[in-house]
């Protein structure tokens, strides 16, 4: 049983800077943030203030110049690079803006693609699979192909693909960037669902303050810094019929 007083996800005195040329240029500026079993942590900020290099620093694929990454208390640049890939594979679910679809696949398949990496049989792989996609009502689809689907539904599949392998951390890179206003909101609310009431921890950048009430934690940038971190007293609640019950043990 893991130590419930042990952060979830915690980033230490993190830097990163990118050398162009003969010059080093910073663009994270010694970041601390905590983010605790079950939170929805919003990250807020213009384009170019570090949000995504925050996330895939956090994702282990983009090695910190100084300081620490922690999932559960284990600092994963301890890790080589095979070995961060394997653990972000069993531990982050990641939707990005553009979902990234093996074309020669179907939905199902695009699903079970992670768990075939992992090494799951493909039996086990397609079952589980098949499972996410009844949960999120989307098991109608799973012999299209994902570029037949509308651009939310693409959206709701990179969150059944994110999903598949029972994550410890949803990671979310502006997933509604390329969503109508509706879709938007309907992709966001089943975040809050998958948090609310399947204790999904999830960590989401963006530059849309219009998500700010699904956060039970803000996190503002600017410039490279998390300028202010923000508790939400009085989150958003869902609706008890919307819940999707992911009965797997997730902590």
């Amino acid at each position: 049983m893991a130590k419930l007083n042990t952060p979830t996800l915690e980033v230490k005195n993190l830097k990163k800077s990118f050398l162009v040329g003969k010059e080093a240029i910073p663009v994270l500026k010694e970041l601390n943030l905590k983010v605790g079993f079950g939170e929805f942590v919003v990250i807020l900020g213009p384009s170019g203030c570090g949000k995504s290099t925050l996330l895939n620093t956090i994702l282990g694929l983009e090695q910190p110049t100084e300081g620490q990454v922690l999932v559960r208390g284990k600092d994963i640049y301890t890790m080589d690079e095979d070995g961060r890939a394997t653990f972000r594979r069993q531990k982050f679910g990641v939707v990005y803006q553009q979902p990234n679809w093996v074309r020669s696949l179907n939905v199902i398949e695009n699903v079970a693609f992670p768990l075939n990496i992992a090494g799951v049989s493909h039996g086990e792989a397609m079952k589980r699979a098949r499972n996410i996609l009844y949960l999120f009502k989307f098991d109608n689809y799973a012999k299209y192909y994902p570029m037949e689907l509308s651009g939310g539904q693409q959206q709701k599949l990179s969150m059944c693909r994110a999903l598949v392998s029972n994550p410890w951390i949803i990671m979310a890179d502006e997933p509604t960037g390329n969503l109508d206003t509706v879709t938007a909101e309907d992709l966001m609310y089943d975040l809050k669902v998958l948090n609310s009431e399947s204790k999904r921890t999830i960590v989401m950048v963006t530059h849309n303050p219009a998500y700010e009430r699904y956060a039970t934690k803000l996190v503002y940038m600017e410039d490279g810094k998390i300028k202010r971190i923000m508790q939400r007293e009085k989150p958003m609640e869902v609706k008890q019929e919307d819940v999707v019950d992911l009965t797997e043990e997730v902590f």
